[in-house]
């Protein structure tokens, strides 16, 4: 009889605004969107996850929610309680704010849990596509608008956006090779919640980039269910 590895996937993003054009819950989105990508390739379960995450950068904004890093642990830990008997966790997040505590929780739990950081793996990719300069890539701009149009475009509303929505800031874009401020408040840098360029995005490299993020879990994925 041939054993069957069991794993289990849970997607995590957060509910927090995304600028005019894009849903509150654009994060929970776009992990669950590659979370059943992967669930068909690997024939795994998943489950719903965690849709409200660490977002105290962005509570200067109205209906964004965020929760204290105990409740967060909290929920990781009693999802692995009361999912037990899945041999391994494959957590997808979509949310900057919460890959701290997420690689923390990891690294004491190396053989049992991976965390696929979506900003992380498909960092390498980015400067292969994206169109805008150094900034344009951060919250709510090129990159997440992108895989927005291609995955729900009925959510993605551009014709609410205008020229004062971009705002550039650098030292947040992932292509960024030079030191990160380890704290910071969205306000501070933007009145409409947006940090990047939306007008670079576009549906054919939300097409694109959905692809290598399917390509390149599968690859971390593939690496850690042999272990």
């Amino acid at each position: 009889m041939i054993f069957m590895i069991k794993h289990l996937i849970v997607p995590v993003g957060s509910l927090e605004q995304h600028g005019p054009h894009l849903p509150l819950n654009t994060d929970y989105l776009i992990a669950n969107r590659l979370a059943n990508e992967i669930k068909a390739i690997f024939k795994a379960k998943i489950i719903k996850g965690i849709k409200i995450g660490m977002s105290p950068e962005h509570l200067s904004f109205k209906k964004t929610k965020s929760i204290s890093e105990e409740e967060f642990i909290a929920q990781i830990e009693d999802i692995m309680k009361k999912y037990h008997k899945y041999l391994k966790f494959i957590f997808i997040n979509a949310h900057g704010g919460n890959v701290r505590v997420l690689n923390s929780i990891q690294k004491k739990n190396e053989t049992k849990m991976l965390v696929l950081n979506t900003f992380s793996i498909i960092k390498p990719e980015l400067s292969k596509i994206r169109t805008s300069k150094i900034g344009g890539i951060c919250h709510a701009g090129e990159f997440e608008t992108s895989l927005m149009l291609y995955m729900y475009p009925k959510k993605v509303k551009m014709d609410l956006l205008s020229e004062n929505s971009i705002k550039y800031v650098p030292f947040l874009d992932p292509n960024y090779e030079n030191v990160r401020p380890m704290n910071w408040n969205t306000i501070d840098y933007s009145s409409s919640g947006i940090i990047g360029d939306p007008y670079h995005g576009t549906l054919e490299k939300g097409k694109k980039w959905f692809i290598f993020l399917v390509k390149n879990s599968r690859v971390l994925i593939d690496q850690f269910l042999l272990q």
